[in-house]
């Protein structure tokens, strides 16, 4: 359907990618109104084609009827060519890969004017002068010349993220907008196109489920915008809108990303095309599935494993291994060094990790007492004293450094010596397990750790309302109801609308452990609450869930209830500015790590930052 100059484009530059072009140039004048050129280096159409080309209908990418049912290409109905023709002026200028000679005709109003042979080289060019010239009711609709040019850098950006493959080139009034390399990585595209900032910000998609493959990149919270503009979903390269795959993205995403915001997202979802109907919309932005339950999962696994994975990779929270407290630690040194296993050096040259206790190699001119026949007995009567604490890595194992340096003759390992600077690693494992190191409080609202040469910055209030938000869900969906009394019960006055939220959800309320009641037309008695266990308004809390649950009236039920326990957890949150001691800090950590789902808070933003040494060192100029 041609409407505008972007659809020209569309439809000419899809026609080019279905004639295996590998090189696309798209060039306007005046928003493509008045001037459009598409040059490619595809097959080219043979001679006795291109008249049969600007007929309606015809097409040579449907060669019999059964192909209608697992279309592949970009186009297929044989319209686009013989409809631009008919509101424009057209140049078009071929040569086929089997021919030795090229093609050129002009055709104006749908009339073929000439046709004559020209010298070209393989692949197509056509220009397109005067859009609706001959048709003035619809030229009058068309849009200034940088909004419709705007309309066209929109196509050529869908069409080149979903081919990486094709180098494409956009140039309106002769600049280049948009250049892509063509060399087949999505991430080099997404850089050509919007540049460093989501460039490294975005995580690779690669997933495959139900015979459905899920590739493309998503873009981390710090990219996300407050619309879908910057949603990409193809099928099978095709650029399409889907409420199903918007469905699986918003499920996937809502607890990673603040409420009412988008993530950035290229999403190829490539299937047999037997299972979906491309041909049920004029320009072919709708498809229907046979079975869109399989397509949501597909992309909902994809979406959801690929944030997990990254969170598991840069959270603290997956790398610190919780430790009661450093006592343990060192009555397990003074054990070690009571029955013998251990040693006080005189003068030490080297640190190792030793089976979870750093240690120190000591060098001597003297007779070695310890050797590499007799580590494993070490080893042994190490974990012996280790075993039964949980919070301490007790797996038999030495780094390979050390092994290495105990089988040189030269050197004489007379002791080993126990260092209060504790850190636990285990070789063997993918993840070692860390002990990281409390730094402090600032601005009475973050707290700061760090772990071997990276500091984190923990934000409070996030952590403790994603904590509290999985003790009240748990609960909320237990047969366990858990309520505290008030000592005076709080009464809440509320609007007509308020009132009836109330009484349609007043299932909700109880479950989460409100004692509620009626009192009077438009008020209601709180006499008990979630029991929580901090000093809450509770009156301004359950204002803010009405409201919560107002914004969510006509969604799914799933939808209110994680509206409502998300926002009880957040108001019930420590906030900023409230002032912890060190245990509650560090006890505040330590339940954090117990969680599956630390990363974020229930409303998306993130729990903690991470800082490099790296990243500081640049910042004082020392890198």
């Amino acid at each position: 359907m041609v409407d505008r100059p972007a659809s020209i484009v569309k439809e000419l530059v899809e026609n080019s990618i279905d004639a295996k072009a590998t090189n696309i140039v798209v060039e306007i004048k005046n928003g493509g109104i008045k001037y459009i050129k598409i040059i490619d280096n595809g097959v080219g159409f043979a001679s006795d084609d291109v008249e049969l080309a600007f007929e309606r209908h015809a097409t040579s990418k449907i060669r019999k009827e059964e192909d209608l049912a697992t279309i592949t290409s970009m186009g297929f109905r044989g319209e686009a060519l013989a409809s631009i023709a008919a509101i424009s002026k057209v140049t078009l200028s071929t040569k086929n890969k089997n021919e030795t000679i090229g093609t050129r005709v002009y055709v104006e109003a749908g009339n073929i004017i000439s046709k004559e042979e020209v010298a070209a080289i393989t692949g197509t060019k056509i220009e397109i002068r005067d859009v609706f010239y001959n048709v003035p009711a619809r030229f009058k609709f068309l849009k200034k010349d940088h909004t419709e040019a705007g309309y066209i850098e929109d196509v050529v950006t869908r069409i080149a993220l979903a081919n990486p493959l094709i180098s494409i080139k956009y140039i309106n009034n002769g600049k280049v907008i948009i250049q892509t390399s063509g060399n087949g990585n999505l991430k080099d595209t997404i850089y050509d196109i919007f540049g460093k900032d989501i460039y490294n910000n975005v995580l690779e998609l690669n997933y495959e489920l139900n015979q459905i493959k899920v590739t493309g990149m998503l873009g981390l919270p710090l990219v996300s915008r407050s619309t879908r503009m910057h949603q990409f979903t193809f099928i099978n390269s095709r650029y399409i809108k889907d409420k199903t795959i918007n469905s699986a993205i918003d499920k996937a995403c809502e607890q990673k990303y603040a409420i009412n915001k988008y993530p950035f997202i290229v999403l190829n979802v490539q299937m047999n095309p037997s299972h979906i109907d491309v041909n049920v919309h004029p320009a072919k932005l709708e498809v229907k599935f046979d079975d869109e339950s399989k397509v949501f999962e597909a992309i909902y696994y994809a979406i959801k494993s690929a944030l997990d994975e990254h969170d598991r990779l840069t959270s603290p929270f997956t790398n610190i291994k919780s430790v009661d407290n450093v006592d343990k630690i060192n009555q397990i040194s003074k054990d070690l060094i009571n029955n013998g296993v251990i040693k006080q050096p005189e003068v030490s040259n080297k640190r190792y990790d030793f089976g979870g206790i750093q240690v120190n190699k000591l060098n001597s001119i003297e007779e070695p007492s310890t050797n590499i026949n007799n580590y494993q007995s070490i080893v042994d009567e190490q974990n012996k004293l280790i075993e039964g604490n949980n919070n301490i890595n007790s797996q038999n194992v030495i780094k390979d450094e050390i092994i290495e340096d105990l089988r040189q003759p030269k050197v004489n390992v007379t002791s080993l010596e126990y260092t209060e600077n504790v850190q636990i690693e285990d070789v063997n494992q993918e993840k070692p397990s860390i002990v990281y190191q409390y730094i402090g409080q600032v601005f009475d609202t973050y707290i700061i750790i760090q772990i071997k040469e990276r500091m984190y910055i923990i934000d409070q209030h996030a952590a403790h309302e994603r904590l509290l938000y999985e003790q009240i869900k748990e609960a909320y969906y237990s047969k366990d109801k858990q309520t505290q009394l008030l000592l005076i019960p709080v009464l809440v006055e509320l609007t007509t609308k308020e009132m009836e939220v109330v009484n349609n959800n007043m299932e909700m309320f109880e479950k989460s452990g409100f004692m509620i009641e009626v009192f009077g037309d438009n008020a209601i008695k709180i006499s008990g609450v979630p029991n929580i266990g901090y000093d809450i308004d509770y009156k301004s809390m359950f204002k803010d869930i009405i409201d919560e649950l107002l914004g969510a009236n006509k969604t799914q039920n799933s939808e209110k209830e994680f509206r409502f326990l998300a926002t009880l957890a957040c108001k019930a949150a420590v906030k900023g500015k409230m002032k912890l001691d060190q245990k509650e800090q560090i006890a505040l950590i330590e339940e954090m790590v117990k969680l599956d789902n630390p990363f974020t808070c229930p409303h998306g933003r993130p729990t903690a930052y991470e800082i490099s040494k790296y990243e500081i060192e640049r910042r004082f100029l020392r890198k």
